[in-house]
C-alpha cells in the first residue's frame, strides 16, 4: 500500500526552529493568498499539517477573538512545541490536536481549511483534498500554498548555491515529494470535486545584500538535509563543510552581485470553495 512521502528534513528541535525561520519570510506571501481567498474574522478554521505553529498563528489574526483555529499534525513534538509558543503568546483562539487529519476525530464543520508545504508529502493530493473538503461546510473555502519545482529561478554563475538547490532537489525527488504540485493545484481541487478559483497566486521571495538572511536560510536548510544527502551519495560531509557553508554562499553572492531567493521554487497558492449539495 503506497504510504506519504518521507519527511526528508527530519523532526528535530534544530529543524522546528528553522520552520520558525522560514515562516518569517513566507508570511506575507501565504497572508496575501489567505486574504485573497476570503478568510476573515469570526472564521472557524481547520490548519493541516500545522506543524510549530506558524500558519495557524497567522490565521489567528485573521479571525480574530471571535473566531478560532485548530491545527493538527502528525509530529508529537511539533505539536508540542506549537502549544507552547501559543502559551507563550497568550492566544486564546488556537488550539493544536496531534493525529491524521484524516482520520482524527475534529468537532463540528469548518468555515476554512489551509495549509502551506503540506500536500506535497500526501501520497494522493487529490485524495487528500477530498478528506479536507469532508471537514468543511458547504461553500467553505480551501487554500493552500505549495511549490513547483518545474518552474526554478536559476543562480546565474552561482556555483555553490547552485550545488545547494541541487542536492536539495534531489532529495525531495528521491522522497517521493509532489515537487510541482503548486502547478497542479487547480486542476486537483477541480477533480476533488471543488470550484478553484481561476486565478492563483504565485511568488518567489528574494534578498539581496552582505545581511541578507538567505544565506542562512540555505545553509539551515542543508544542516537538515545533509543526512539524506550523504545516503544518497549526493556528497560527503566534507564536500558540503556545513559549519562554513553560510559564509561561503555570502562571499560567492557578494562577489557575483547577486540577488539571492529565499526559496528554491516558485510557491504557488491555489484556494477553491466547496460547492453546496445538489
Amino acid at each position: 500500500m503506497a504510504t506519504d512521502a518521507d519527511y526528508v528534513l527530519g523532526r528535530s528541535s534544530a529543524e522546528h526552529r528553522r520552520l520558525v525561520e522560514q515562516a518569517r519570510f513566507l508570511r506575507p506571501s501565504t497572508e496575501r493568498i489567505f486574504r485573497a481567498a476570503g478568510i476573515t474574522a469570526a472564521m472557524r478554521v481547520l490548519d493541516v499539517g500545522c506543524g510549530v505553529g506558524d500558519v495557524s498563528f497567522l490565521v489567528a489574526d485573521l479571525v480574530g477573538p471571535t473566531g478560532a483555529v485548530v491545527g493538527i499534525d502528525l509530529d508529537a513534538n511539533a505539536i508540542a512545541f506549537a502549544e507552547q509558543r501559543r502559551s507563550a503568546m497568550k492566544l486564546v483562539n488556537v488550539s493544536f490536536v496531534h493525529g491524521d487529519f484524516r482520520s482524527e476525530p475534529l468537532a463540528g464543520e469548518f468555515d476554512a481549511a489551509v495549509g502551506r508545504l503540506v500536500l506535497m508529502y500526501q501520497v494522493d493530493p487529490t485524495q487528500a483534498l477530498r478528506a479536507i473538503a469532508s471537514r468543511v461546510r458547504a461553500h467553505g473555502i480551501l487554500a493552500f500554498q505549495e511549490t513547483a519545482f518545474a518552474m526554478p529561478w536559476q543562480p546565474p554563475n552561482l556555483p555553490l548555491l547552485t550545488s545547494v538547490v541541487g542536492w536539495m532537489r534531489e532529495v525531495f525527488a528521491r522522497s517521493g515529494a509532489h515537487m510541482n504540485l503548486g502547478s497542479e493545484l487547480y486542476w486537483r481541487m477541480q477533480d476533488a470535486g471543488l470550484v478553484p478559483h481561476p486565478v492563483p497566486l504565485g511568488e518567489v521571495p528574494f534578498d539581496i545584500g552582505p545581511e541578507s538572511a538567505a544565506y542562512d536560510r540555505w545553509a539551515t536548510l542543508t544542516r537538515s538535509l545533509l543526512p539524506k544527502i550523504v545516503e544518497y551519495g549526493l556528497a560527503t560531509e566534507a564536500q558540503v563543510d556545513v559549519e562554513t557553508l553560510e559564509e561561503r554562499l555570502r562571499a560567492e553572492a557578494l562577489d557575483g552581485r547577486a540577488t539571492i531567493p529565499l526559496f528554491s521554487s516558485l510557491l504557488i497558492g491555489q484556494w477553491a470553495r466547496k460547492p453546496s449539495p445538489k
